[in-house]
């Protein structure tokens, strides 16, 4: 079974390198203005996003799907689209909309972006983190800050368009009936835990829940172990 991996908003595909020898058939998608595709202008909208990863799925071909932020957002999109998952892994992330307050927080972001966008990613990407692993990570941090500063000011606002404006994805999946593994941290202020809890219950009996109380939203880097025995399982 192929597994399609999308990392997140300002992120690259290089942030699953550790947990690629988990799977049999590894494939990294790239979100447009992103990664090696840096150059490219992002869509800003989440079906045109959606529609040019879908180009790289084999639709016909048994595959699973593994979003992170962002990229668990656009799965519901792909799904729409024609990918057809076994299941899928929703990585600090969920499949609803944003609500009123998000909507606002992320105009304010577009706003910061194109008055002083170095000081915006400085923000964005700390404000990720649990207070713990600001300490013990700092330098992770300051990489991650200098990797997403190369992103364009026209993309990062593209994308934020496209996250602010996306619709719900919640009833897509539970149509299909596919089963859905949500994994979340206890100090994630952007997808608060109490929002997975409801989502998985709406996709009862398709779904669980795995999460570390003490990280925040990037458990890739604050809780590797947890993240790796939840892809194996």
């Amino acid at each position: 079974m192929t597994t399609y991996l999308i990392h997140g908003f300002l992120e690259s595909p290089s942030m699953w390198e550790g947990y690629l020898p988990l799977f049999k058939k590894p494939h990294l998608l790239t979100i447009p203005g992103h990664g090696n595709l840096i150059d490219q202008q992002c869509p800003s909208n989440m079906q045109g996003i959606a529609e040019s990863l879908l180009n790289e799925i084999n639709t016909s071909e048994p595959h699973q799907i593994i979003g992170h932020s962002m990229g668990g957002y656009l799965i519901p999109f792909l799904v729409q689209l024609g990918a057809q998952p076994k299941r899928i892994g929703i990585f600090h992330s969920k499949l609803g909309a944003d609500d009123d307050e998000k909507k606002i927080q992320r105009q304010r972001a577009i706003d910061l972006v194109q008055g002083n966008k170095s000081l915006y990613v400085r923000t964005m990407i700390t404000h990720l983190f649990s207070d713990k692993f600001k300490v013990k990570g700092y330098q992770t941090i300051e990489e991650l800050i200098r990797q997403s500063n190369e992103i364009s000011e026209s993309n990062i606002i593209a994308c934020q368009r496209a996250m602010m404006e996306r619709p719900c994805g919640i009833e897509i999946v539970k149509s299909k009936q596919i089963p859905t593994h949500f994994f979340a941290g206890g100090k994630d202020e952007g997808i608060p835990i109490s929002i997975v809890q409801s989502e998985a219950i709406k996709l009862q009996p398709n779904s669980t829940i795995s999460k570390e109380e003490d990280i925040g939203h990037m458990g890739q880097w604050e809780a590797p172990q947890a993240v790796l025995g939840w892809m194996k399982n």
